[in-house]
This record gives C-alpha cells, structure tokens and sequence, in this order.
C-alpha cells in the first residue's frame, strides 16, 4: 500500500509468462535489468523465477545474495521427474525464486541440450519466468522462446553497442525470411519485445534509443520500440555490491519507477496481445559493422522530457484516461488501450497540471506494447512551453 502500485489479479494462466532478456555484448547490463524486473514484477504479487542462462559468466546468485550452486542447469534437465521447484532457489526478495547457473569454462550447452530445457521452463511452478540469457548464447532469446515469450534487448548508447545489437535483430530478419519465405515481413510484424536503454546520463541521450528504433522499424520491418530507460546511477553499483536488487532496497528514484512500469507494462495482457513470432532455426551469423545510416538522421529535433502524468484524451466521439510518458516541445507521447488511428485529432488535457492546461494534438505514430502512441502538437503557443518546463523542473526535482 505503500507505493501505491496498480497490483494485477492472482489468477494467472497456468503456463507462465516467459520473459527473455538478453544484449548482443556483454557488459551492457542485462543481468541487472533481469534481477530488478523479477522483483517489481514479484511485488505485484506474481511468482517469479529468474532462469539463469548466461553459462560464461552467471550473476543472478550473486545479484540476489544466494550462495554459489554446486551443479549448473544441466543437473536440473537431468532430474526433470522430480518436482521442477525443488531446485529453485529461495531468495531474500519475496516471491522471488532462482535457477542459478555456474560458469561453463568452455561453450555452452549443445543446442538440443537448450532446446532440452527451454521446454522445461514452461512446466516451473511461476507465474513468470524471467531468463537471463548469456552474451555467448544471445540467439536463444530468438531460439526457443518463440510460443510464448517477450524478448527484452538491452544496450548503451555507445556506437559498438547500437551496432552490435543492430547485427543481432538483422539475423532475426535473416531467420524469418529463412524460416517463412514470402511470409517473412507478417511475421516479424508480430515480434514481441522492446528495447531498454542502459546508463543514460541526461535526459538528451535517451533519444538515441529512440531514433535506433525508428532506425531498426525502417530498415529491417521489426516494430521494435523503447521499453524503458535506465540512468547511470551510484545506487545501482551499491546495490550490486550489496548483493541485493535496487528495487528491494530502501528509497525510490527514477530507475526505481523505470523498474516498476515496465514490470506494470509486461504483466498487462492487453498491451502485448501476441507474441506470435517464431523465429527458432540455425543461428545467422551476422558480423557487426555500421549502421546502414547515422543513428542521428533519425532523432527529434526537440529534447523529450520523461514524466508521469495523468491526462485525458478527448476525441470527437468520446473521452478516454491516458498516462503521459513523455514531452517535448512539438508533442507527447502517452498510453491508452484505446484503439487509435494515425490521423485521429482530439484535445489533451493535462490534468495533473496546474491549472489542467489543455492542448489539441494529432496520432502520429502507433508502435510498440503498451498501447504507445506518439501525438503531435497541433496548436502553439504558450502551453508546449509550459508543459515542457514543468517536466524539467520535474527531473529536476527526482534527481536532486
């Protein structure tokens, strides 16, 4: 009660929600990301286990504070008559439960070995399963969990990273065209997943992830959006050192709140309705090179501010509540299950505001989970202004 977080029912399906997060290079801090979304995904009350996958260099034991296993995953997959749960373990976080992994010295499992287990982790007693998958077997977030999972891909904004992670989501198109021909382009309409960008320093550099999506959705067809964004933070490293996850540590600041709406986002069945997208086969290997243009060319023009605000979005036929993620000087970008058009023209009311300003505003772009639509100003004035000065003064306010 005390966060005042929106806690979904208990009466999950009975296969678990599967949640890959994976990075095209190590070091961009995907384990991190897979051990604080557990554990705001575990404060609304799911079941969570973390299934750690990285085989070169497991974390996730020692990012919750459990004690280094004896055996790695495959003394689990051998042991597959007795009770999945029995080698789960217990975590200080509640409802947080880990298969953790020790470090292989040479390459990972075989592939029918992975294959093997991924189709255990659909039988674990969860209501999510979270896997952390390794920068060495990066292709088994497009392996194995292509019936029921929603790849989270996480990066910086340094170049190698940009292009790295743009190689790996060009062998998923490779993949598909392989895999379904002239059917290629539908299916990976349907991917299901996101992008998170990592170690931002101010609010400016999260428009690379941004315009890397705009990128990625032109060149290679893939709907891939921005999922959230986490700065560079202190307590993110103390956290690490404490052994303890950032979320189940006292205090709350901006990665906190990233942390909890993503959480919000991926437990909301209506803002991802399929993940209808296989895309298991042959790994692709596809070399890391430049980008086919200047992730600039696709930036915005005005800075986006992140907010959290409630509004409303008055349409010609009706009136529906909306949450305000974002602001800029020329339009906002919120999120409704209200099915939207592009073209659809309505007035915002910006009612957390002062003086609930009120603005009219165009559908841009629709993209992403999360029912996420991008709207443009339509009117000048004094109110962009104003909205754009309150946002900053906001940030201002969360990170002093």
């Amino acid at each position: 009660m005390s966060t005042g977080r929106w806690h979904t029912p208990l009466d999950a399906a009975p296969a678990p929600t599967v949640i890959a997060v994976g990075a095209a290079e190590s070091g961009l801090g995907k384990s991190v990301v897979a051990s604080n979304l557990a554990a705001s995904i575990a404060g609304l009350g799911r079941r969570v286990v973390v299934v750690d996958l990285d085989f070169r260099a497991p974390r996730q034991h020692s990012l919750f504070g459990v004690a280094a296993p004896e055996d790695g995953l495959e003394a689990w997959v051998e042991r597959k008559r007795a009770r999945r749960d029995e080698l789960a373990a217990s975590t200080p976080v509640r409802n947080v439960r880990i298969l953790p992994c020790t470090a292989a010295p040479g390459a990972p499992p075989s592939m029918e070995a992975r294959r093997t287990f991924m189709r255990e982790l659909h039988d674990l007693d969860a209501d999510v399963v979270i896997a952390d998958v390794g920068a060495e077997n990066r292709d088994d977030v497009l392996d194995f969990f292509e019936a029921n999972a929603f790849r989270l891909l996480v990066t910086s904004r340094e170049p190698r990273a940009l292009e790295a992670t743009y190689a790996f989501l060009k062998s998923a198109v490779l993949r598909a065209e392989r895999k379904h021909g002239g059917q290629a382009r539908a299916v990976l309409a349907r991917f299901s997943g996101g992008l998170i960008g990592n170690a931002t320093e101010q609010p400016e550099h999260e428009e690379t992830f941004h315009a890397f999506c705009r990128l990625v959705r032109e060149h290679l067809g893939i709907p891939l959006t921005v999922f959230g964004c986490l700065t560079a933070s202190e307590r993110i490293v103390q956290s690490i050192v404490a052994r303890q996850p950032l979320i189940a540590r006292r205090g709350i600041d901006d990665n906190v709140r990233q942390f909890h709406h993503m959480a919000e986002l991926l437990m909301n069945e209506q803002a991802i309705p399929t993940r209808d997208c296989p895309l298991d086969g042959d790994p692709v290997d596809v070399p890391v090179g430049p980008l086919p243009v200047p992730v600039e060319g696709y930036m915005r023009k005005n800075t986006r501010y992140p907010v959290d605000w409630a509004a409303t979005l008055e349409l010609p036929t009706s009136a529906t509540a909306v949450r305000v993620r974002d602001v800029s000087a020329s339009g906002a970008a919120i999120e409704t299950p209200t099915k939207l058009r592009v073209g659809d023209i309505g007035v915002l009311h910006l009612d957390q505001l002062s003086g609930h300003p009120a603005i009219g505003v165009v559908v841009k772009n629709i993209v992403g989970a999360g029912g996420r639509v991008g709207l443009g100003f339509t009117e000048r004035g004094r109110v962009p202004p104003r909205l754009v000065a309150a946002a900053r003064a906001a940030l201002a306010r969360s990170s002093s």
